[in-house]
């Protein structure tokens, strides 16, 4: 899903849960509106680690490129998927034991998860495969007998 309708989905949920558990309270929210499309600063990462590039502008079209690529019938059967550190199951473990040493990162984990799912939605609505994005030591696995993707 693209960053801006993260940021606007973000938004939207952020509201609604300020109406139904005003308790949360304008540091909570805010905390959630924005873990819930920071999230995606793994891909930057991502691009900054494969392509030793920092331009935001280049890694925000890299990724547009890789969406398409990888939206094709069977491309991520031969090429290495991108490894998304906070895109996977080992990601929300993390958070929910951070959740115990301090409240505020339930925050983060709720935001992460409000990402999540519009993320798994946007893939199945333009038949991308959501499979990548549940398990980062998986793809690593999967990944070892592929060909590397030079984009």
């Amino acid at each position: 899903m693209l960053p801006s309708k993260h940021i606007i989905l973000g938004f939207v949920s952020s509201l609604v849960l300020f109406f139904i558990y005003p308790e949360f309270g304008f540091l909570g929210i805010a905390i959630i509106f924005l873990s819930s499309f920071l999230l995606d600063f793994d891909h930057y990462l991502y691009y900054i680690f494969k392509k030793r590039d920092l331009s935001l502008k280049r890694a925000y079209n890299y990724f547009l490129k890789l969406r398409d690529f990888f939206g094709a019938a069977d491309k991520g059967k031969k090429y290495k998927e991108p490894i998304l550190i906070f895109h996977g199951v080992e990601f929300f473990i993390v958070l929910v034991l951070l959740t115990y040493f301090a409240s505020l990162f339930q925050f983060v984990l709720f935001g992460s998860l409000i990402h999540m799912v519009f993320d798994f939605i946007d893939s199945y609505i333009n038949n991308h495969p959501i499979e990548y994005k549940i398990s980062q030591i998986y793809n690593l696995i999967k990944n070892k007998n592929k060909k590397n993707l030079e984009i």
